[in-house]
């Protein structure tokens, strides 16, 4: 049998293999950029043109005419494609700063009562006080957290009609809502993990997603931290975009205002969402709820058809986190970026495997404009080695982690609020300290060295503690076992405890099992 060539496409660049046998997609992706068990997205052709529903839809009042663009896929979107018509000739309910509302009609779905974020031209279908016959079609005017009565009850955007929706008046009602139906292409695709596929002749393959990086400092960061690894994790997808909630309930100080175009990566800066990564599959207005911090530049195909699962990223630039490194190999990284030890005085030749536990600048963008770094190193037996109980008590690891800095450090930082003999406490974070609910609380007994959190029964809940020698009365926070969350375990250099005065800070290293 002769040798069968099959011509394809590999991250936009053409390929041509000459095989005897099947030709499986581990043959065609070696070499490529590419995580083990990230998605992979083949393109297998475009569909003849086919006229069907674009999921648009008219809504004609008494006060202009509005497109509304469905994005969603959920039991709400099927209920309006059903029964969009009941709204017809219903009044206009309220109007807020926040948002218009029309009905009333009956929604038979299960009410919820979880508030959700919500953004400006954002449209959705409410339940309000939880009476199902209060059934309303809701336009948001602004950026929102709400209750609204139902379980993602997002339909899509507004996309036509923006201006008019601030010029209606309580008289104003809904005369139609007509589908609207278009022509369009229907790409042939799929999404896989299998390196057993068999490819076939012009089939496109992505393997990875490239990212530019560059927006505000301490929010670019952020972003880097979640893409460090090399991947995005789809925590959730829609027709709009995927984002990645690892980092999600990190506070997000910086703010800009630039529009969100296809491919846009944005850090979601308020709200329930907040510290949320967004890679965007269509463009979106502006908004302040959302932080611009970049761009894809490839790969955009696997962003577009990723609905779960990971996705591998490369940024650029890099992250340089010098933290939880040794000298040694900080400097190997600064030599490569041409980046100069603005205190390289204060170490010598006997210093090169110390670890460096805080630079200046913190931020990647910072330090490559800067060209010039300041590094404080410790000696390695000056690093508090912990385990933490993420099974055990998983609000309080997350807190504990947002506490230290663990959350996107290699190396976390305590700072000394009180130390009596073999117990040491430490200061809290207020901000981040008010749902610690009671979980993995002592019963009879504390062994000691370990780790704990003060929770919400008592006063001072956020507080965390170490106590080295065991107690049967009381938690390393100095509080009886019902406000004591146990968080975690000291697993080596413990004398680092001995010496502790307020305000000196301890340096922490996580071990991961």
């Amino acid at each position: 049998m002769a040798n069968k060539k099959i011509k394809i496409k590999l991250n936009n660049v053409e390929k041509e293999f000459e095989s005897k046998n099947p030709l499986k997609l581990k043959e065609v992706i070696e070499g490529a950029p590419y995580l083990e068990n990230s998605n992979i997205a083949i393109i297998k052709g475009v569909k003849q043109e086919i006229s069907e529903s674009a999921m648009k839809y008219r809504i004609k009042t008494t006060g202009g005419a509005f497109i509304l663009k469905v994005t969603e896929e959920s039991p709400v979107v099927d209920f309006w494609n059903k029964n969009y018509k009941k709204f017809e000739d219903k009044n206009l309910r309220w109007k807020s700063v926040s948002d218009v509302a029309f009905g009333n009609i009956t929604i038979d779905l299960n009410v919820n009562t979880e508030s959700a974020d919500f953004e400006r031209w954002d449209v959705l279908l409410s339940i309000s006080g939880l009476d199902k016959s209060e059934g309303h079609l809701v336009f948001m005017r602004k950026d929102n957290t709400e209750a609204y009565g139902l379980h993602n009850p997002k339909l899509g955007i507004l996309i036509g009609g923006k201006r008019q929706l601030a010029n209606l008046k309580p008289s104003d009602k809904i005369i139609s809502i007509d589908l609207l139906r278009e022509s369009k292409e229907s790409v042939d695709y799929e999404v896989t993990t299998d390196l057993n596929t068999i490819i076939e002749d012009g089939w496109e393959i992505y393997t990875y997603c490239e990212l530019n990086l560059k927006g505000p400092a301490k929010t670019t960061e952020h972003a880097l931290s979640i893409f460090e690894n090399g991947y995005i994790e789809v925590s959730q997808s829609s027709n709009t975009f995927i984002s990645d909630s690892r980092l999600q309930t990190l506070k997000i100080d910086d703010l800009n205002t630039l529009p969100r175009e296809k491919g846009t990566v944005t850090v979601r800066n308020t709200g329930v969402g907040m510290g949320k990564v967004y890679i965007y599959k269509e463009s979106r207005t502006s908004s302040l709820s959302h932080t611009n911090v970049g761009k894809v530049v490839d790969g955009q195909e696997l962003i577009n058809f990723s609905t779960k699962g990971i996705v591998t990223t490369i940024s650029k630039p890099e992250r340089i986190n010098l933290i939880g490194k040794s000298i040694k190999d900080a400097l190997k990284i600064l030599n490569e970026y041409d980046i100069e030890l603005e205190n390289k005085e204060d170490f010598s030749n006997s210093d090169v495997e110390k670890v460096i536990v805080e630079q200046t600048p913190n931020y990647t963008l910072d330090l490559l404009d800067a060209k010039k770094v300041t590094l404080k190193a410790v000696n390695p037996d000056n690093i508090l080695h912990i385990k933490i109980y993420d099974k055990k008590a998983p609000k309080s690891a997350w807190y504990f982690r947002k506490l230290t800095g663990l959350t996107t450090k290699r190396i976390g930082i305590l700072k000394t609020y009180f130390k009596h003999q073999d117990m040491a406490m430490f200061e809290r974070n207020l901000e981040y300290a008010k749902a610690l609910l009671p979980e993995n609380t002592p019963k009879e007994k504390l062994d000691g060295n370990k780790i704990a959190i003060t929770n919400m029964v008592k006063k001072y809940k956020g507080y965390a503690g170490i106590r080295t020698s065991s107690s049967d009365k009381y938690g390393p926070t100095g509080e009886t076992f019902e406000g004591t969350n146990v968080v975690g375990e000291i697993v080596k250099n413990e004398g680092v405890l001995k010496s502790l005065k307020p305000k000196d800070e301890i340096y922490l290293y996580e071990e991961i099992e």
